[in-house]
């Protein structure tokens, strides 16, 4: 999957956008250049998605709102949506912050000792902030109860991509012959059965909050058919995988570069302090909209490693693309990794540079030129729960940790399944006790 990415970016900086491709037997198109992948990302005629590519996807996620299309999908995000809103996120603050503080307990173990992972610890802290708050079950992934559903889930990211880029697989019969097929149905079914024990506890429990599975059920309608039991096992899925997924990668991400770039570091440190504190002091609801160098380091990471390198549309009918024809039902690739690379709208495209998201670059920047969470009808609705859990991540972690990696950014190498990653799946750093100086 290394290669793919590095071929895909290479090719879009080759040739101009649109570009033609074939992917055996199917023709497609990629589009790199902010002004195509506005008019298209926009445009009602492509708010489809293509199921070649995504009946993969729907086979472990169901038909939750990144695979459904037409009247159920709008059906479905006009009322998903209200429940993703800040207004309403917040009051999982306090959950994300408990499950984070524990994170800096368990990592204190790796105190002066050799580089280790922190990818790991984050991707099970994430786990257990998701089933708390959008699932409405405690778990202890961080304590190594769940190891088997954490690992299922990486692995069936992996085989879902397999299944889209390798022609060969996409043939139901031929998948079955291959090492994947068994390992594919293991893990799907290992995951069903944890939702359903999820779905089937009505239990109410004493807590300060309401979670995504209880608000489902609240809105849920007969006459519409909103939020039947497969209903709610499909929202339930991609709102999970979406959720750990990104918080996990970017977060991991966030502090593996920090660690690379001590002056950038220094900075958030600074910045902490002046509005939180030390590591006595917890980051509060009303502290989230304060940073602002933070916030252009998360962006800034978004941009190198966007949660989806691409996304793929369907067009319903022909459609004039400056002056191009894309014909009926042809599959559309919006190549968001070469468009937040692009040097005309970047001054330092593939570095590490939070600048990129100073208010007068921005002011002035295409606004699609940055679509870490998708843009137009379908862009993303869990951005602000994200952004969110991963300010509490990152401010909590660096109170307590001074972060240290080797190399910088040219050092990682990328692959991508579902999400970009480090192609060996590791975040290396070191970490000591934080130290405040006033």
């Amino acid at each position: 999957m290394c290669e793919l990415l590095d071929q895909s970016t290479d090719l879009c900086r080759k040739y101009p956008s649109p570009l033609r491709l074939w992917f055996g037997t199917k023709f497609s198109i990629i589009i790199s250049e902010v002004e195509q992948a506005q008019k298209i990302m926009s445009s009602c005629n492509f708010t489809t998605k293509d199921r070649d590519v995504y009946r993969f996807v729907e086979e472990f996620n169901g038909k939750g709102l990144i695979t459904a299309s037409g009247l159920k999908w709008k059906t479905d995000r006009r009322l998903i949506s209200p429940k993703f809103a800040r207004r309403n996120i917040l009051q999982y603050f306090q959950t994300i912050l408990d499950q984070t503080k524990l994170l800096v307990k368990i990592l204190n173990k790796q105190l002066h000792q050799p580089t280790f992972d922190i990818g790991h610890y984050i991707h099970k802290c994430s786990v257990d902030i998701v089933n708390a708050t959008i699932l409405g079950v405690t778990t202890r992934a961080q304590f190594g109860e769940l190891d088997e559903l954490c690992n299922i889930v990486k692995r069936l990211y992996i085989i879902v991509h397999a299944r889209i880029v390798k022609v060969w697989l996409q043939n139901d019969k031929l998948f079955q012959l291959s090492p994947y097929w068994k390992e594919h149905e293991h893990g799907k079914k290992v995951f069903s059965e944890f939702l359903d024990q999820v779905i089937d506890n009505k239990s109410i429990n004493a807590r300060a909050y309401v979670p995504i599975i209880d608000q489902l059920r609240e809105i849920s309608d007969e006459k519409t058919g909103f939020c039947s039991y497969a209903d709610l096992r499909d929202h339930l899925t991609t709102l999970f995988t979406a959720s750990e997924d990104t918080v996990s990668s970017i977060a991991s991400f966030t502090l593996l570069l920090l660690g690379m770039y001590p002056e950038i570091q220094e900075k958030v440190v600074r910045e902490i302090y002046e509005i939180v504190g030390d590591g006595e002091h917890d980051i509060q609801e009303s502290h989230l909209n304060k940073f602002v160098y933070l916030d252009m380091v998360i962006k800034d990471v978004m941009r190198l490693f966007p949660i989806a390198s691409f996304i793929v549309r369907k067009s319903e009918r022909e459609f004039n693309l400056e002056g191009y024809l894309i014909p009926e039902k042809c599959s559309v690739i919006i190549s968001i990794y070469n468009i937040h690379r692009d040097k005309r709208y970047w001054e330092k495209p593939d570095e590490f540079y939070p600048e990129h998201f100073l208010p007068e670059a921005t002011r002035t920047r295409h606004p699609y030129a940055y679509m870490p969470f998708s843009a137009g009808p379908r862009s993303c609705i869990g951005k602000p729960f994200a952004v969110m859990a991963l300010k509490i991540m990152i401010v909590t972690i660096l109170q307590n940790f001074e972060i240290k990696s080797v190399g910088r950014l040219g050092d990682i190498k990328l692959k991508t399944d579902i999400s970009v990653r480090p192609k060996d799946e590791c975040f290396p750093v070191q970490i000591r006790k934080r130290e405040f100086i006033a």
